[in-house]
């Protein structure tokens, strides 16, 4: 197997096919992201607090996290390799995800390798925590043919202070793989989000990242997903929640690299209060990719009028014979009129205002398989909605999750 380290080095390398930077469409609409130095390191007694607060709550093993002496775990699927740490020097001529990749890189000083061999099965739990520290964290994803991987990674942060949750992933399919995997963004307030994903799907492999971006005071998110083997299977499921001044920039691009191949996107955003949120979603099918689906949706429920969504979908095909293309975005505040009707059936405002907020939420929601996911997804979304809390760990509860049908 390549060294998880050059497999690291290719994928930042294959940010530079992305238009978020070299695109006139994109380049003014940009939050912007710094990356933060070395923030000042605490004993890590607020973490190991949140830590057990949040493994009491959602009654989960967590495979691998990181404690007071660095990353920790006893997963037969998982291997920690060393690296030595380099000092960063940000190159000002390379695009921001190329600096974000290379900042990740000389920081984290080890790269957690998930390996399922072939026909193997496995489900793991990750927890990743910032305790007034920056966290830059690598993490290499492969799966032998025939394989299943269901994937958790729960991101949070446990103070106030300013600091910086960094995580890279690669994720390698293999061929007739089963391969789902699952982001929680919960952090404090504080805290700059700056995410790098870069997925490919082999042959006649399924793949599933379902990304929930809920805490941070800033968040850049980039995602690179490839439906490289013939056949193959690809979705990329996001949800957005802010409040508060909470700003957001997700930037996705999906990739149709070879024939019979499915590629979609899905964004649901939900802003309440003064925060704000740009999508950009853009769609690539690359030529003699005959048979191809590919499809961008990005939707956005607005609550407040000083809340702002703006979604930018667009779409390159350079293939003749496509069995579907298709791109679309839709923002809007929540209806009057059913709100009031609900109001007049004895509901009040709140409730009712909620009551829009599952079900929005829910049609995301309902492509997670994990049902724990969907559970502490929702449970989380709803409490942020209800009390305005940052990286709160709320009663875990599936009695607010809708179950809505799956239509791909």
């Amino acid at each position: 197997m390549e060294n998880a380290e050059n497999i690291v080095e290719q994928a930042i390398a294959s940010f530079k096919q992305m238009p978020f930077e070299t695109a006139e469409l994109y380049k003014k609409y940009v939050v912007a992201f710094p990356l933060l130095s070395s923030a000042e390191k605490k004993d890590g007694a607020e973490s190991e607090e949140l830590r057990k607060e949040i493994t009491d709550e959602s009654r989960l093993r967590f495979d691998l996290y990181n404690g007071k002496d660095g990353l920790v775990s006893n997963s037969e699927f998982v291997k920690i390799s060393s690296k030595s740490s380099a000092e960063y020097k940000e190159n000002a001529k390379a695009g921001f995800e190329e600096r974000l990749g290379g900042y990740i890189s000389k920081r984290s000083g080890a790269i957690v390798e998930v390996n399922v061999p072939e026909g193997k099965e496995a489900k793991l739990n990750f927890l990743f925590l910032c305790d007034s520290s920056n966290t830059p964290v690598e993490v290499v994803v492969n799966t032998g043919p025939g394989s299943r991987l269901s994937l958790f990674e729960w991101f949070g942060s446990s103070s106030e202070s300013v600091c910086m949750s960094a995580p890279l992933h690669v994720v390698n399919a293999g061929e007739k793989s089963n391969v789902e995997i699952n982001m929680l963004h919960n952090e404090g307030l504080e805290t700059s989000v700056g995410a790098l994903n870069r997925v490919s799907a082999g042959e006649d492999s399924k793949v599933r990242l379902n990304c929930v971006y809920n805490g941070g005071k800033i968040t850049r998110s980039s995602t690179f997903a490839e439906a490289a083997g013939r056949g193959s299977d690809l979705l990329v499921n996001e949800i957005v929640l802010g409040n508060a001044e909470q700003k957001f920039d997700i930037n996705t691009f999906i990739l149709n690299s070879n024939q019979l191949t499915k590629a979609m996107l899905k964004t649901g955003a939900v802003l309440k209060g003064k925060s704000f949120c740009i999508l950009k979603g853009y769609a690539k099918v690359s030529k003699g990719t005959n048979g191809s689906y590919s499809n961008v949706e990005e939707k956005g429920l607005v609550l407040d009028p000083d809340a702002r969504i703006q979604p930018l979908p667009d779409m390159s095909i350079d293939c003749k014979d496509v069995a579907f293309a298709s791109h679309s975005a839709a923002t809007a505040p929540l209806d009057k009129e059913a709100l009031f009707y609900l109001m007049s059936r004895g509901i009040d405002e709140a409730k009712a205002k909620r009551i829009f907020v599952a079900s929005f939420l829910s049609k995301y929601l309902a492509d997670i398989e994990n049902d724990i996911v969907k559970e502490i997804a929702i449970s989380i979304l709803l409490d942020k909605l209800d009390n305005g809390r940052h990286s709160a760990v709320p009663k875990i509860s599936m009695q607010n999750l809708w179950i809505v049908p799956k239509k791909r």
